[in-house]
Order: structure tokens, then sequence, then C-alpha cells
């Protein structure tokens, strides 16, 4: 990638490089031969990213293509993935027509920019959904450990997006390694089986400073997310809406002034 005329703005054809210079800081995908992800998958994320636009999906600027490099060139996000620190899904699931399952949704492909909005990133796995072909989507195996939906199905990005609520709201990893090794959700229910409440659940980085209500609404979503039957696991639009119930709870606890009451002006700002 040496020149501007080598970056195209069309598509074909995993090694992620921080950013590139280019009149502005860019993100570049380079295929790499120990991926798992072929360059028919490379090909396919380049070819859906030219379908959907949406302000919490990762925006694809170009690729290039010479003897040795097959590469995708992204937008550039200054603040890394949410691992290391989202109405994007609920936009491929219901704004897109034919809906599209993104199939490896975890908390290292959901990417923060400058001012930490977050975007779904990497859809070398994303299959469009048509209700005529699910066994499509349901039979072949996707996804990262840890994430992936024990059925398989069009419900699968909801059970994964459980886990990176899970993540969120615990500080753990997916899998911890001491005493033994287990599964965040399992780790969660044991927690809730023991009586020990919230407050042993939620990131102890936190300390304390959340509102509890809004705390357990945001474990029932998660938790009603990562149902083993997907019968039972919520539409990505209704877990939105809950997630703005939760979030409206957080922002009316912070605009509450020294004297215990909200401010006229503050309630009114609430989304």
């Amino acid at each position: 990638m040496r020149s501007k005329e080598h970056i195209q703005p069309l598509i074909d054809n995993k090694k992620i490089y921080p950013h590139f210079q280019w009149g502005c800081q860019v993100a570049v995908k380079l295929l790499s031969r120990l991926s798992s992800q072929g360059p028919k998958e490379f090909r396919a994320e380049a070819v859906l990213l030219t379908r959907v636009h949406h302000k919490n999906l990762v925006c694809l600027l170009g690729y290039c293509q010479d003897q040795y490099n097959l590469a995708l060139v992204y937008e550039y996000m200054d603040q890394g993935t949410l691992q290391d620190h989202l109405s994007g899904l609920d936009y491929l699931h219901n704004g897109c027509r034919p809906p599209i399952i993104h199939r490896d949704v975890k908390s290292s492909n959901i990417l923060l920019n400058s001012e930490f909005i977050a975007k779904l990133a990497d859809f070398g796995l994303s299959r469009a959904f048509n209700d005529e072909k699910k066994t499509d989507t349901s039979t072949a195996v996707a996804g990262t450990a840890g994430y992936l939906d024990p059925e398989l199905n069009e419900k699968s990005d909801v059970y994964s997006f459980g886990i990176v609520l899970l993540e969120i709201l615990t500080g753990q990893p997916v899998f911890s390694s001491w005493p033994e090794r287990r599964h965040i959700a399992q780790w969660v229910q044991s927690r809730l089986e023991s009586g020990d409440g919230i407050n042993s659940i939620v990131d102890t980085r936190l300390c304390g400073d959340y509102n509890t209500n809004s705390a357990r609404k945001l474990l029932e979503i998660a938790m009603t997310c990562t149902f083993a039957s997907s019968m039972r696991r919520p539409a990505m639009s209704d877990v939105m809406t809950q997630l703005k119930g939760c979030l409206q709870t957080e922002v009316a606890r912070d605009i509450i002034d020294d004297s215990g009451m909200p401010s006229v002006d503050s309630v009114q700002s609430l989304p």
C-alpha cells in the first residue's frame, strides 16, 4: 500500500495494523496466511459493508490488492476495542433487508472511536438471513469460543451480545482460570444461587457508584439473552428498548443535585 492509487473504493479481498497515515488515520486489515478467515470470507466482509451503513457499524473506506497483499481499509477507532476498556446490531437484524446475522459478536469486535462511540466490526462470518433458508445459518458452526450460541441460529447474535453485557457488568473475562476454568454465565449463575446479591456481581472497579436497580435490570437483560433455548431469548429490538430504560435510570441518578432532588432543566434533558 504505497500510494493513494492503490486504495480503491470497491471491494475484493487477518492481521490488524493500528493505523496508516493517508491524509487521515485509517485501520488496515491484512489477510494473513495463518488466519482462519480466508479470501472468500474477506471478500464477503467487504461486499457486505458496501451494503450497510450505520453510525454504530465500522465504516469501510476501501480496499487494496496488489501482487502480495489483500487488505481492507477502515476508519481508525482511536480507543481500541470494548474488551480493552452498541445499536449497530439492532440495525443489522431489523434495519437491513434481508436481515444480517453477524455471527461473531464479542467485546473485541466492538470498537470505540475518539468520542467513545461503539461500532461493530469484523463481518467476515456474517450472513444474510432468509426465513426460507434458516439452515444456511444454523448448520454452520462459526464464531468465538465463549460467545457461541449452543443452538446456532438467527438469535445467535442475541446470545453473544448477552455475553458481552455480562462482561461489561461484571468486569470478568469470558472464561475465568482461577480457581477453576468457568464460563462467565456460570460464574454469574453461581453468584445468584448463593444469594450474595447484585453487589457481588457488578465490577468492583465501579466502587459501588451505580444505580442498583439499573444494574439488576442490566443483569436480567443479559441473562435472558443467554438462555440456552433461542425461543426464550428476546429480539434485538427488545434488548435495545430495555437497555435504553437502564440508561435513563443511570442518567437520572447522575443529574440529581446535592439536595437530592433533580432540577427541572435536568429532567427535561433526559433522552
